[in-house]
């Protein structure tokens, strides 16, 4: 993408109210990615007790979970060992293990699970997830809680 199209692109995310996450935990309009990072995803669908609707108390229902953890390509020395990389299966059976928690009315607490066994993971500079409950609406909408933070803000959230 030339640099005009993709400045216009960025001020129309901007203007429709999209924050732009930056490696330094800053919004700006000239960075999309993470620039010079490795980014280790997860998609899963588990099934969570949660929710405060009454249909919801009843038992687990479908949620779908995306989680990205970022670490600088400095921080990886040898990206061919295992154990100096963002390994993704803790992130996926951090993800599983929510299956094993009794009833939460708020997603946000199982987000938080999952920040902290992301920021457990040493080289980890920052990390997204998100929570999407697909079936609360019968299909007429699907509603989603999300939370970016650096390791910084993420330390600060638990002192």
């Amino acid at each position: 993408m030339n640099q005009a199209l993709r400045r216009l692109f960025l001020c129309l995310l901007i203007g429709a109210g999209f924050g732009i996450f930056c490696p330094d935990g800053t919004t700006a309009k000239e960075n999309v990615v993470l620039d010079n990072h490795w980014c280790a995803s997860v998609d899963a669908t588990i099934q969570l007790r949660t929710g405060c609707n009454p249909l919801e108390k009843h038992g687990p229902q479908a949620v779908i979970v995306h989680a990205d953890a970022w670490a600088p390509v400095d921080a990886v020395a040898n990206p061919h060992d295992i154990r100096q990389v963002v390994d993704y299966e803790v992130i996926f059976l951090a993800i599983r293990k929510l299956e094993e928690n009794a009833h939460c009315e708020c997603l946000e607490s199982s987000i938080l699970e999952v920040m902290d066994a992301i920021f457990a993971i040493a080289i980890v500079s920052s990390a997204r997830v998100s929570m999407h409950k697909p079936h609360v609406y019968n299909g007429q909408g699907t509603p989603a809680i999300s939370l970016t933070l650096t390791r910084e803000q993420w330390a600060r959230r638990r002192c």
